[in-house]
């Protein structure tokens, strides 16, 4: 009698069970691969937000599920109403059904997910022998997690593809189930019911940050949300009130997100200040310097180097002791600042001294170029990655060029992807050596060094073990584990410590120390969970954005923030001789997260490291002196706040004109 009645239900709610079944299979595949990529619910590297908790875990699942359910089920209604249309009915309808979802969505998936870059790489047996210093075993333990995942996934599709087909194909009960065309259920109810809900939850969730984050990863949600956006963009400027961002003015085609704001022009296209006016430059004050020979210059860029690592000590002892002497027999500055805290944009506001593209200022390795320094460029990193070494001239004719892509035999990871590219703190130093000892030092020199020590995940294969026994490997890099993690990234800056020690070490071999400018600086700094996140380059605070900078003269008077744009020409004056003091009690740094047509948050740094922080996801605006957040509307109508904001705006605005207008200048020259 029971299996009697379940036979009659599944008969009846067949058209149900068939899209449920479509749903899971895509809820455990898409989950988990959102899970090992962005660690959606553990917290990972650069991942702002995760859901941890049970109940966030349960919420976050639950509109992943409802999402899914929508969409398959919006595209089971026609499927079938067009079956029913031409009279096909029976067990090839659905299995037909099933199979044409999973292979799109899978395919899709593989193609987002980039499933295949995992094994693109030329892996051979020595490069996995070197990766393990030379332990083989070692190696492959060390990239077990990434193959692991794909080797699984492979197998549980494979099988599951296995079972199914059995099942369906060769099980008469299953297909006794289908045979005929009995009637079945109406979800006419279940329909209305999605069409009614879809946009009231789907505005919900733009509109919360922390349930739009992992969401907006889903293929579902973004389908959804985009064609809702679409039908809502009245004014057809290309947002709706569905997406992020969305329209504010739904009914003006002339403002909307991202929309540039023409100073001057009576129009107020960004929805901020009113129409923008322009600002008066100022003067540039590297413009008046005369490029001549002065003291050879050695820059150094520590990859992911927090402010805090002059005095963090592990066990007792500093971790950067190196670093500590230059600074005590030099100037380190309080206050200096990374502009984005990513590491493509920090390198090219310290050569190129700019945030947006400006024609009027000259580069950094132009002005040395033409002071007649040869200039010499070895980095642990790609510097092709983000087009860095061709937009900041490194490449340049005459130049001594080495990078991580140069020696990619030699790097430490398998993956041969730009942003994964590493060369060990020793292979740096080899080459620095190297080329060291080949010139002639009776001509100013310029070596520019990068060191890819601190870099996630805080240690590799060859790192060595300076200040703890055993690094944390990444499969263990989470919450529960931030002492591990900590000490970890701590011996990773003690190596590059190590690696400034022999640069310094060179110079004092062949008496020139007292003859160089030595700069070390940071391309940004890093969250190590204990301001809840990891990584960088989603917040603006101290942590992720507040940076080492070093220099090996004493003669240097900084009270005011320096921003990295600031960098070659407090390097140039050291090494020339020239006055070196910053006194602008009224400097600001400006900083962003994104692009800057396309911002997260924005914000402002003043003396002493006083930070003004607008967020364009809520359009509030937090004052870290006050400790207190504030509406847009608000901020702007209170006297106590009104100057700061509107001075960060303008800032904002001021840059994403100057940038639009370098570029029009390029094409019109082009």
């Amino acid at each position: 009698m029971l299996l009697s009645d379940l036979v009659t239900i599944v008969r009846r709610y067949r058209r149900l069970i068939v899209v449920l079944i479509t749903v899971i299979v895509l809820q455990i595949f898409e989950l988990v691969l959102l899970h090992f990529k962005y660690d959606i619910f553990t917290g990972g590297f650069l991942q702002p937000y995760a859901y941890r908790t049970f109940s966030e875990k349960l919420l976050f699942i639950s509109l992943s599920f409802w999402f899914d359910l929508s969409l398959v089920g919006l595209l089971a209604a026609s499927w079938f109403f067009i079956a029913d249309k031409l009279n096909k009915y029976g067990l090839i309808v659905y299995y037909n059904f099933i199979v044409v979802v999973l292979l799109i969505t899978g395919i899709w998936l593989a193609l987002e997910f980039k499933v295949l870059s995992y094994f693109s790489d030329a892996i051979n047996l020595q490069i996995i022998s070197n990766l393990g210093a030379g332990n083989v075993k070692e190696a492959l333990i060390y990239a077990s997690n990434e193959i692991a995942l794909f080797i699984g996934i492979i197998m549980i599709v494979a099988i599951c593809c296995f079972i199914i087909v059995k099942l369906i194909k060769h099980n008469v009960f299953i297909c006794q189930l289908f045979e005929n065309n009995e009637e079945h259920g109406s979800y006419r109810g279940l329909l209305l019911l999605v069409i009614v809900t879809l946009p009231l939850i789907t505005i919900f969730i733009s509109n919360h940050n922390f349930l739009r984050y992992g969401l907006e990863k889903k293929t579902s949600y973004r389908l959804i949300s985009s064609i809702l956006d679409k039908v809502s963009d009245i004014d057809r400027d290309g947002y709706g009130i569905f997406s992020y961002p969305k329209d504010t003015v739904p009914f003006n085609a002339d403002s909307f997100p991202g929309a540039l704001d023409i100073p001057d022009n009576g129009k107020d296209e960004d929805g901020f200040l009113g129409d923008a006016t322009a600002l008066n430059t100022t003067a540039d004050s590297f413009s008046d310097i005369e490029p001549m020979a002065g003291k050879h210059i050695i820059l150094i860029v520590l990859e992911t180097a927090r402010a805090d690592l002059l005095d963090h000590k592990e066990d007792g002892q500093y971790v950067a002791p190196v670093m500590r002497e230059i600074a005590r027999n030099g100037t380190s500055i309080k206050y200096a600042y990374s502009h984005t805290g990513y590491t493509v944009t920090s390198i090219n506001a310290i050569f190129n001294r700019v945030l947006a593209s400006d024609r009027k200022k000259m580069p950094l390795l132009q002005f040395l170029q033409s002071a007649g320094y040869r200039l010499s460029i070895i980095s642990g990193q790609d510097e092709s990655f983000g087009n860095v070494a061709e937009t900041t001239g490194m490449k340049g004719k005459g130049n001594y060029y080495f990078d991580a892509r140069t020696a990619i035999d030699d790097r430490v990871f398998p993956s041969t992807e730009s942003g994964s590219l590493r060369l060990s703190e020793e292979r740096v130093v080899q080459q620095f050596k190297t080329r060291f000892n080949q010139l002639d030092f009776s001509k100013p020199q310029f070596f520019y060094l990068n060191f890819q020590a601190a870099h996630f995940p805080y240690s590799h294969p060859r790192m060595a073990k300076r200040t703890l026994k055993k690094l944390i490997p990444r499969s263990e890099i989470n919450l529960e584990n931030i002492n591990w993690l900590s000490a970890s990234y701590w011996n990773a800056i003690a190596n590059a410590d190590w690696a400034v020690g022999q640069v310094i070490e060179s110079l004092q071999q062949k008496k020139l120390l007292d003859q160089t400018t030595i700069v070390i600086l940071g391309d940004h700094g890093e969250s190590l969970f204990d301001d809840k996140f990891l990584g960088h380059g989603h917040a603006l605070n101290d942590t992720q954005t507040k940076i080492p900078l070093i220099i090996n003269d004493p003669n240097i008077v900084v009270d005011e923030p320096m921003g990295q744009v600031d960098v070659a020409e407090l390097t140039i004056r050291s090494a020339l001789g020239l006055k070196n003091t910053w006194s602008n009690k009224n400097k600001q740094v400006f900083q962003f997260v994104g692009t800057l047509s396309h911002p997260t948050l924005i914000a402002n740094v003043t003396a002493n490291g006083i930070r003004t922080l607008f967020d364009f996801r809520s359009e509030e605006v937090f004052f870290s002196d006050l400790k207190v957040w504030r509406s847009y509307k608000e901020a702007l109508a209170d006297p106590l706040y009104k100057d700061r904001i509107t001075s960060l705006i303008q800032a904002w605005e001021a840059l994403r004109w100057q940038e639009y207008d370098s570029k029009k200048q390029v094409k019109g020259t082009s």
